[in-house]
């Protein structure tokens, strides 16, 4: 069986989640390596958002996946694909038209059956919503830290940062 490897992580997912990189790749290689899977390619889009489709590598696993290249998609959850419902179910069916299984290894289940689409959904779902969530909380943290006085980064070109209260001064 060929297959292409997903992988994907945006900073805060990686150290909330622990899902880095280079773990996907050694549960994913694992996984492959004991199933009698041949890896084709890997696809990384490592610091790319799952809010929709237009990522450099998901790009290329679709050409691939379309040239059949590949008969498998390999990642560790739905969530490394997409985080948008409507995403999700065009990737399924598109795959469905090309005649791509996708398997997800900590969501081991058959998408070729209803009741199990219906559990990719919700997945899907759960993602969509975990992804409008991390925004939130990022726009909140921004917000409060902007009350504060106080810059995130490096201090911005005509700043400096007062060394005792962390704000920025003229």
């Amino acid at each position: 069986m060929r297959c292409g490897i997903y992988v994907r992580v945006s900073t805060d997912e990686q150290r909330d989640n622990g899902y880095s990189i280079d773990s996907q790749l050694r549960m994913i290689k694992e996984y492959c390596e004991k199933n009698n899977y041949y890896i084709v390619d890997v696809y990384n889009d490592a610091g790319h958002s799952g809010k929709d489709l237009i990522r450099p590598e998901m790009q290329r696993l679709l050409k691939d996946i379309k040239s059949h290249k590949i008969e498998k998609i390999v990642a560790i959850k739905v969530d490394r694909l997409t985080r948008n419902n409507y995403d999700g179910f065009w990737l399924l069916n598109y795959c469905e038209e090309h005649d791509v299984k996708i398997e997800l290894i900590l969501e081991p289940y058959d998408v070729s059956t209803a009741n199990v689409e219906m559990i990719f959904g919700m997945n899907l779902v759960f993602g969509q919503r975990e992804r409008k969530e991390i925004g939130a909380r990022t726009k909140r943290a921004m917000e409060e830290m902007a009350l504060e006085k106080v810059h995130p980064s490096k201090a911005p070109y005509g700043y400096t940062r007062n060394a005792e209260t962390g704000h920025l001064e003229v």
